[in-house]
Formats: structure tokens, sequence, C-alpha cells
């Protein structure tokens, strides 16, 4: 009798305990949501208009003269003085004549100049009159972007270099050249400085202008 007075007891409790624990939010989910019917939009601000008056006319100032007139001189060219005057194009053309005249007759070659000119040696032309010159091809590259960016690393490093694409049956090829250099054995001297610093074979061609 008592073992069952015991468990009624407890199950009591536990139904109590449920109770209190889940009545609240079942009456909560039933009960009305209020909504709030107070206005959140801020009152529009006070802002003044400002009235633009319409632009008058400065008083006292001389009216700009037609556009025909504006540029044209107040006097003329009989009005100036004699030395104002601007010399004629016909005067102009036989001053410098007489000028070039005098100077033809009177300038001497001086010593200094014939020996300088006499110095200078006599350049070496091939079969279509012009110098024998020579390169140093650095590189070939099947693309120009690849090419220009050596050339551009030479030209940096202070070396004359340039660019030629030529085609080759369907590929086009951009080949980056040294010089030209009159001098043979410059550009092989070229071309062994190249070949340590850009660890390539490079050669030694004529130059094609």
């Amino acid at each position: 009798m008592r073992y069952t007075l015991k468990h009624r007891l407890i199950g009591a409790a536990v139904l109590a305990a449920v109770a209190v624990l889940l009545l609240p939010s079942f009456f909560k989910e039933k009960s009305e949501y209020q909504v709030s019917t107070k206005s959140q939009i801020p009152a529009s601000p006070n802002v003044v208009a400002e009235e633009f008056k319409a632009p008058q006319p400065v008083p006292n100032i001389e009216p700009a003269p037609a556009p025909e007139t504006m540029f044209v001189p107040s006097e003329s060219a009989s009005d100036l003085p004699v030395s104002e005057v601007p010399p004629s194009t016909a005067a102009v053309a036989s001053s410098l004549t007489s000028v070039s005249s005098t100077a033809s007759t009177n300038v001497v070659p001086s010593a200094v100049t014939a020996q300088a000119a006499s110095s200078v040696p006599a350049m070496p032309l091939n079969q279509k009159g012009l110098p024998d010159a020579w390169v140093v091809q650095v590189g070939s590259f099947t693309t120009k972007e690849a090419a220009n960016k050596l050339r551009d690393d030479l030209q940096a490093d202070g070396q004359k270099a340039y660019v030629r694409t030529t085609s080759s049956g369907n590929t086009a090829i951009s080949r980056v050249y040294i010089g030209p250099k009159l001098d043979k054995s410059q550009a092989l001297a070229l071309k062994e400085q190249m070949d340590r610093r850009l660890k390539v074979k490079s050669m030694v061609m004529r130059f094609q202008p």
C-alpha cells in the first residue's frame, strides 16, 4: 500500500513539473501579436528654397566693339616712324642675297677643319652604296611579346636593340638584334659578352637596312 502511494505521489509531482514548463509556452503561442502602429519615418527637414536672381548688367561699362573691328590696328604703316616701318619682302631677299654672296667669297676653311676632315677614314661601301655593318642576333621567338621583353631589357642595359618580325611558313618569327656595328671586331666582342650574360649562342650577321 505504501509502495503504491509513493509511486502515485512521484507521478503527480512529475506531471506538475511538466505542466509548469509547458503551459506558459502554450498560452503564449495562443496570445495575439500586437503590431506597433507608431511611425518610424523621421520628420521632413526644414529646407528654405534659395531664390536665384537673373543676371543684371553692370553699369558704366563700355560695350565691346563689333567682332569685325576688334583686331584692326588703329594706325596704318604709313603713320609709323621710318625706323618702325617693316621692310618689304624684296628688301629682305636682296639683303639676304648680298650677305650670302659676301660670306661665300670671304669664308676660307681653316687648317684645323681641313686636318679634321683628312683624319676621318674612308668608310667602305657595298654594291648598294651603303656602309658595311654588322649586327648580333641574340634571340629568336615565336611570340612578339617575349621578343619585346628581351629588347626592353637590353635597351635598359644601354644596348641598341631592336626587333624584326618575319614569316616562316605559317609562323611569325620575331628576332632580337643589337647594332649595327661598323667594325666586325666590335660585333664579335659583343657576341661573346651576350653569350656569357644570356647563356645563348648568338650570331654575328650583316646588317640589312
